[in-house]
C-alpha cells in the first residue's frame, strides 16, 4: 500500500464488535508483526477515544455519570501520527453515535494515513433483545415487550431509551459517514450467523491477513442472559436506591454481580431465553427492508447477505418473568467481588471515603483519651 491506513470501526452495536475487541486485544502482538497498531488504553475496546469526541457522559448524567476529557482524543491522535505501523485500527461502537460535524473533525485532525471505515451489522430482528439487555445493564426498569412498543411503534423515536434510533438507524448512520470520507472508503460487513466464521474470515481478507490469522477469542464473553437473570436484573434495578450514584451500580451490578454471570458462568441448557413477540419481529423485518434500501443507495461497499436485513428469524413468543431463582445462579454472581473490585473504584470515592474514616478515627481516639 502506498499510504499508511486507519480503519475506524464503529460498530454497530451488538454486531460481534465485543468479539473482534477482545480479538484484537488479546492478539495485539501478533497484529504489529504484521504491520497493525491495535493501541492500549487499558481496555479491550476504544470507547474513552470515542466518548472523548461525542462528550456524552458513561453513566448517569445526573447521579455520576462523567463526561471523558477531550485530550484523550487528542492524546490518541498523536499516537496515531507517530505510529510506525502501517495501519492503525481503533473500534468502539460508540463512534457510530457521531454528528456529521464530529465525524468531520475526525478527517481533519487524522493527517498523513488514509481513513477507512469499517462497520458491522446485524438485522435489526436480530439485534432487538441483546440490544434490550444491553439497556437493563445501564439501570433499566422496563419489561421487554413495553421496551419493544416504545421504540417500535413510531421508528426513530425513543423517549424510553434515545439513543437506540441514535445507534440502530443504520442506513443514515452509514450515510453519513460516506458523505464526509466517499463511499470507496466505507465498508458494511453484514454478519452471517449461520456462518461462524464469516466475520473473521471477512477481518482477515480487509487487514490483508492470511485466511485464519485472526480468530475469535478462545473464551467468548458478554452471554445473553437468561430469564431468571434478566428477573433478577429487573429487580436489582427497580430496588437499586435513588441516592446510590453511577459508579456504585456500574462496580456492584454491571461489572459485579452481572458480569460476573455473562462472563464466566455458563447457563444450564434448560433455563429460559427471552422471546419476541411476532408483531416485533414483523415491524422490524420492514424496517430491515428500508435500511436495507438505504444502503444499497449510499454507495458503501456492502459484504454480506443484504437481503438477511429484511427477513431475519429469531424465537418468537411472549416471555414470562420467574419470581424465583437457582440459588447456584446467585452464588455463582454473589462470588464476582474479589481483589480486584477495589481497583474498579473510582479514586475520588476511595479518598473521600478514607478521609471519612480517618475522621472517624480521630474522633473516637480523642474521646478515649477524655
Amino acid at each position: 500500500m502506498s499510504e499508511k491506513r486507519l480503519i475506524i470501526h464503529p460498530g454497530f452495536h451488538k454486531s460481534g464488535t465485543t468479539a473482534l475487541q477482545e480479538s484484537f486485544a488479546l492478539n495485539r502482538q501478533l497484529l504489529r508483526e504484521e504491520g497493525i497498531l491495535y493501541p492500549h488504553i487499558g481496555r479491550k475496546a476504544h470507547h474513552r477515544v470515542a466518548w472523548a469526541l461525542t462528550q456524552k457522559p458513561w453513566g448517569w448524567s445526573n447521579r455520576g455519570g462523567e463526561k471523558t476529557p477531550p485530550k484523550t482524543w487528542e492524546k490518541m491522535v498523536d499516537r496515531i501520527k507517530s505510529a510506525k505501523e502501517e495501519t492503525v485500527i481503533l473500534s468502539s461502537e460508540f463512534f457510530s453515535e457521531l454528528d456529521g460535524e464530529k465525524i468531520r473533525k475526525v478527517r481533519s485532525d487524522i493527517k498523513g494515513r488514509d481513513i477507512q471505515v469499517l462497520f458491522t451489522l446485524r438485522p435489526l430482528a436480530k439485534l432487538l433483545p441483546s440490544s434490550y439487555q444491553q439497556y437493563l445493564k445501564y439501570g433499566f426498569t422496563v419489561e421487554y415487550e413495553d421496551w419493544l412498543h416504545a421504540i417500535l411503534d413510531n421508528p426513530g423515536e425513543s423517549k424510553v431509551s434515545p439513543t437506540f434510533w441514535k445507534r440502530h438507524s443504520h442506513g443514515k448512520v452509514i450515510a453519513k459517514w460516506v458523505d464526509i470520507f466517499g463511499k470507496s472508503n466505507v465498508t458494511l460487513l453484514i454478519v452471517n450467523e449461520a456462518q461462524p466464521t464469516f466475520l473473521f474470515d471477512e477481518i482477515n481478507k480487509f487487514l490483508n491477513l492470511p485466511a485464519g490469522r485472526i480468530n475469535a477469542a478462545p473464551s467468548g464473553s458478554n452471554r445473553s442472559l437468561t430469564m431468571e437473570e434478566i428477573s433478577l436484573l429487573l429487580e436489582l434495578n427497580r430496588q437499586f436506591p435513588k441516592e446510590r450514584v453511577w459508579d456504585e451500580y456500574e462496580i456492584f451490578i454491571r461489572a459485579g454481580y452481572i458480569k460476573e454471570l455473562t462472563d464466566f458462568v455458563p447457563p444450564a441448557p434448560d433455563k429460559a431465553r427471552l422471546l419476541t413477540p411476532q408483531w416485533a419481529v414483523e415491524k422490524a423485518n420492514e424496517l430491515g427492508r428500508g435500511i436495507k434500501e438505504e444502503l444499497l443507495n449510499s454507495g458503501a461497499k456492502v459484504i454480506g447477505d443484504v437481503d438477511s436485513l429484511g427477513n431475519s428469524t429469531i424465537a418468537i413468543g411472549h416471555s414470562t418473568y420467574p419470581e424465583t431463582i437457582d440459588i447456584k445462579t446467585v452464588a455463582a454472581a454473589m462470588l464476582a467481588f474479589d481483589q480486584e473490585t477495589i481497583k474498579k473504584f473510582p479514586f475520588k470515592w476511595l479518598t473521600k471515603e478514607l478521609k471519612s474514616r480517618a475522621k472517624k478515627q480521630i474522633r473516637a481516639r480523642s474521646s478515649r483519651l477524655k
